[in-house]
């Protein structure tokens, strides 16, 4: 019988293959004294491997800068510039002559010295630095003991390879194309392991913690970096389900060119405005700017996560226009400072809370702390010249919010205009609906702004008071809930009244299941991930809009999540065209006490 093992994914994607256990710690160190009249020749040893280590490093630099952004091979400059610290360097010499150890134990101590010094800093992003000591002292270490990593470089088809911690160095010695998932025990989506595989786009999980221990080697597994899991020993039909998804997605991804070329629109000719959510300028390297209208979604604060201290005005002028010029024209939204619950950040301390995900958050702090948010805005406001700029608000709560936030844009639009600097002349304002109350007077919010954006992530976790991330809940989550989708089509009704713009994100904006419900309630905007884009593109072309509300019509009035679900594979069997919606999902014998949940991610890996 197959398990399933929660994580957080950090790169998106499938994979399916054997497990490869890489050992990055615990390698025998042996320990031995070293004669006067050696010294000088266990030092030229030590300064030999540095040497070797620094060789390999700037290879890698060269074989990687054709795949991935300048800024991530950055990561291995570093390191380069670790092995050339004179201090460093120096101090591994100074112990091997002083105490008359081998090199192996001197440049354990030092690494251990210096590491530990990291880590004792109350600072996430220094904190960080000790991976790449570590990363560096294995390096050397390898090359002393010229010890060579055969499992690695003889990586059959399908590998996945399961570390602790998966470090840079790794990828000097692994055939990128032979790797078809990473599972991490310990680090999050933003340690230097988890970005490389991102930029590669390879299916990447974290945090499985003491569970990755308990996945043998050899043992076949699942890896879906779109739900965030790892099913272990799958079962045939798991199996099969997957390829066929893995299929689908090779196939979409042929298709891609095609979909480009081709409008956004049903088969009936509706069309459909599709966004990309990013969270920095290294997503837009890896997007095909084809497959969608412009950013309904720019994460700013993982901006802010990736410093060690607030960007000035200035810099965040710098990074905002470049965006807006990138996108040539056409429409960015940027969402103001979202930091508290999950997204810390490391030089901003913010007061432990039982229930962080309902404390402060989002637009709570920036409004208590609002220079941060008059600095950001400004710098959105300059940066308006170069493009269409639309400025969403996040986890708002009350119309008072808004009405505040919307006090500070137009003070700081008049004060530029007093002083003569240009601004641009089409800058909307809107905020996030992910509140459940703020939506219950959405009329009143509506004459409050320029559109709306549903965070349905949070929005979903609020209207079933179900954390996601728990497993003990987490298969409460789920987005076919009639009380969800009833939710979301009275949004969609009011926005529609009042003439206003209303986007949807989140996964569910992702979900091509979704996409002829959310089309029948009267979606025409969708906001996701880059890597949903050619689905939810091909699924809108498979359906028409009359068929889509007549869908929606007739599933607004049933009971469970499960009913709902069957009505869709039914439809997606008949009117559906059977294209995007409903495939393989027919129910197997043994499913009649799965949740609708539970049911969708056995078969469709969601």
């Amino acid at each position: 019988m197959s398990k399933e093992i929660q994580a957080k994914s950090a790169a998106p994607g499938i994979a399916i293959g054997m497990v490869l256990h890489l050992r990055n710690s615990g390698e025998f160190i042996p320990t031995r004294k070293i004669a006067e009249s050696g010294v000088q020749a266990e030092v030229e040893r030590f300064i030999s491997a540095m040497d070797r280590a620094k060789e390999s490093l700037l290879g890698l630099i060269e074989k990687l800068s054709a795949k991935i952004s300048s800024k991530d091979t950055d990561i291995y400059r570093a390191q380069v510039a670790l092995l050339e610290d004179p201090g460093f360097v120096q101090d591994i010499k100074s112990l091997i002559a002083e105490e008359k150890v081998n090199a192996e134990v001197a440049l354990q101590r030092v690494v251990g010295k210096y590491e530990a010094a990291f880590e004792s800093i109350d600072n996430a992003a220094i904190r960080q630095r000790a991976s790449d000591i570590r990363d560096v002292g294995r390096q050397v270490l390898q090359n002393l003991l010229r010890r060579q990593q055969e499992k690695l470089i003889s990586l059959d088809e399908g590998m996945i390879l399961a570390v602790d911690e998966f470090l840079p160095s790794d990828m000097a010695q692994i055939d990128t194309e032979k790797v078809h998932g990473i599972l991490m025990g310990e680090g999050g989506k933003y340690t230097h392991g988890a970005i490389l595989a991102k930029s590669l786009g390879i299916p990447c999980l974290v945090g499985l913690e003491s569970n990755l221990r308990k996945v043998p080697e050899g043992t076949e597994v699942i890896l879906d970096g779109d739900a965030g899991r790892l099913i272990v020993d799958p079962e045939e039909e798991e199996l099969q389900l997957f390829g066929e998804k893995l299929k689908e997605s090779s196939e979409a991804e042929k298709r891609t060119w095609e979909v480009r070329l081709s409008p956004s629109e049903t088969l009936d000719g509706e069309r459909i405005r599709l966004y990309a959510n990013l969270e920095g300028l290294r997503d837009l390297e890896s997007v095909d700017e084809g497959l969608f209208e412009g950013v309904g979604l720019f994460r700013t604060e993982f901006v802010f996560m990736e410093r060690l201290m607030f960007p000035s005005e200035e810099e965040q002028l710098i990074l905002y226009k470049t965006v807006l010029e990138r996108m040539g024209g056409r429409r960015v939204t940027f969402r103001t400072l979202d930091i508290g619950g999950d997204k810390p950040l490391s030089y901003f301390r913010t007061p432990k809370e039982r229930n962080p995900v309902l404390g402060w958050r989002g637009v709570r702090i920036t409004l208590q702390w609002q220079d941060l948010l008059y600095t950001q805005m400004k710098a959105l406001v300059r940066a308006s010249v170069a493009g269409k700029v639309s400025i969403l608000l996040p986890m708002v709560t009350t119309i008072e919010e808004i009405r505040k936030g919307r006090r500070i844009l137009n003070e700081i639009i008049k004060e530029l205009r007093d002083k003569g600097e240009e601004v641009g002349k089409d800058i909307r304002f809107g905020a996030m609906i992910e509140v459940p109350g703020l939506a219950m007077i959405l009329p009143a919010v509506l004459n409050e702004v320029d559109f709306i954006s549903i965070g349905t992530n949070d929005l979903v976790q609020y209207l079933l008071a179900v954390d996601r991330d728990n497993q003990r809940v987490s298969s409460l989550y789920d987005p076919f809930h009639p009380g969800v989708l009833n939710f979301l089509a009275q949004i969609a009704k009011s926005a529609r009244e009042a003439g206003k713009s209303c986007a949807i994100c989140g996964e569910v904006a992702g979900d091509s299941q979704l996409v002829p419900l959310l089309l029948g309630m009267g979606f025409r905007s969708f906001s996701m991930t880059p890597v949903f884009l050619p689905r939810i593109k091909l699924a809108a072309r498979s359906v028409l809009l009359k068929d889509c509300e007549e869908l929606y019509e007739d599933v607004r009035h049933l009971s469970t999540a499960e009913e709902v679900f069957e009505a869709v594979r039914d439809w997606g069997k008949g009117k559906g065209n059977g294209k995007g919606n409903g495939k393989g999902n027919s129910k197997k014998e043994g499913d009649e006490d799965l949740t609708a949940s539970e049911q969708r991610s056995k078969t469709n890996g969601k």
